[in-house]
């Protein structure tokens, strides 16, 4: 009997050994189980005073975090650290941060006592140069999180993280693929004005655009406009989407289905199509405006436009956004075999984000 209680006593102290010390005690009174995450409002481009470039991040911290590293329960800090890619190259390791307070102290080393957005400053190695930044040829992309330290006379205590932040990114470099020449000036000013959404980060410009991809741009391009956040549909009509994206641009008009249940994400669309969706996106910017067009002539080939279509190709013309082929032909769509297979009246996702830029200052 006292050897079974002996053989169970040393295998209970076996299993006990196996878990890490900070797995076994509670947290110090004070010390949250989470931590809520930061977010980057914005970034830009700096230099010191040598002339040596850098980044500056206006990165908002919430008001528990503050209180966090003002009470410091149990001993404790918070910190953060960030991770960052160059391109389409792979994420690098959470590193090179530190004590949050030397960003958030105020004067005489008082801390904040309310949330708000903090500057911070990345300084990153490019192609192993210290002094150089090749923001005309590279997109620098840059994330964070925050984590608390507490010691409390622990020898294995784990970090408290939040979840990561949102990501920035920042340059004007290598954000596509492959793009036309003519398009590439159009293409920069987009990204510079950050027109182009994720969804078509890296893509190859020449390519027609879905259903999806061109959501996403009327939807950001509404956005970007209207300084506001657009509101998804609360309830979700469709079985082959829960892209939030398409759900804000049904929200607001500027796209239907293409059944009473189904959206066809990577369906491309047409010219026709992609002049009715910035269309609605406009009437959903400014539904007060005069969306006449009256007096705007018919394009060569009007008939092969959908009656649907009509206001919306017209008006886009009147506006300068949308133009004809040499010839003044519209091109709406493909209307026989040969047109079919040679792609003829695709809207290419180039073009798309051309015609959104347009818009864009046609609005501002």
């Amino acid at each position: 009997m006292k050897k079974k209680l002996l053989t169970g006593l040393l295998t209970l102290i076996m299993i006990v050994a196996m878990f890490p010390v900070s797995a076994l005690a509670a947290l110090p009174e004070g010390v949250p189980s989470s931590l809520e995450a930061p977010t980057i409002k914005s970034i830009e481009l700096r230099h010191y005073e040598d002339g040596i470039p850098y980044f500056e991040a206006q990165v908002y911290f919430p008001q528990s975090v503050l209180d966090l590293d003002r009470e410091a329960p149990g001993g404790g800090s918070v910190f953060w650290d960030y991770s960052m890619k160059i391109d389409d190259g792979s994420w690098s390791e959470f590193g090179g941060g530190g004590y949050i307070s030397v960003y958030t102290d105020g004067e005489d080393g008082e801390a904040p006592v309310t949330a708000g957005n903090y500057a911070i400053t990345f300084e990153p190695i490019d192609e192993g140069s210290l002094t150089s930044i090749d923001i005309q040829n590279h997109l620098y992309s840059y994330k964070l999180h925050v984590y608390y330290d507490y010691y409390e006379g622990w020898l294995d205590v784990q970090p408290i993280y939040s979840p990561v932040s949102n990501t920035v990114t920042i340059g004007s470099g290598s954000f596509y693929s492959d793009a036309s020449t003519w398009a590439e000036p159009e293409l920069k000013k987009a990204n510079e004005l950050g027109l182009i959404p994720d969804i078509l980060k890296g893509a190859d410009m020449t390519k027609p655009i879905t259903r999806e991809e061109f959501c996403e741009l009327a939807v950001l391009l509404y956005e970007k406009v209207t300084e506001s956040t657009a509101t998804p549909a609360s309830s979700n009509p469709f079985t082959d989407t829960t892209n939030s994206q398409i759900l804000k641009a049904y929200a607001l008009g500027i796209t239907t289905g293409t059944s009473a249940t189904t959206f066809s994400p990577k369906t491309l669309i047409n010219r026709e199509q992609c002049a009715t969706m910035l269309f609605r996106a406009i009437k959903a910017i400014a539904p007060n405006a005069d969306y006449s067009v009256a007096g705007v002539k018919d394009f060569p080939d009007q008939k092969d436009i959908s009656s649907w279509a009509v206001d919306g190709t017209k008006y886009m013309s009147k506006l300068g956004i949308i133009k004809g082929d040499t010839s003044g032909n519209f091109m709406p769509k493909s209307t026989t075999t040969a047109q079919i297979a040679a792609g003829y009246g695709m809207a290419t996702r180039e073009a798309a984000i051309l015609m959104t830029v347009r818009t864009y200052e046609t609005m501002n």
